[in-house]
């Protein structure tokens, strides 16, 4: 992560990162709500959630993608 702030930021982009063990909906409620950002990269070992909720798009992913956030997710296998 810390590579991909640091590349970002020497093209110029404003970029920066988290590593959380907390619920990946309140991380990124806290961090989208104290600063304003153009896009939201997640990248998670897990979606969350049971096959079920991804089902009823109750995961969280899908919920993430309903606060209109532009979103791009790299789950890790």
């Amino acid at each position: 992560m810390n590579l991909a702030v640091q590349r970002l930021k020497a093209i110029g982009c404003r970029a920066s990162g988290i590593i959380s063990d907390n619920d990946v909906l309140e991380a990124v409620r806290a961090e989208s709500r104290a600063h304003r950002y153009d896009q939201v990269i997640l990248v998670t070992g897990r979606s969350g959630g049971t096959w079920l909720a991804h089902l009823l798009h109750r995961d969280p992913i899908h919920r993430l993608r309903r606060w209109r956030l532009q979103l791009t997710v790299f789950p890790l296998a």
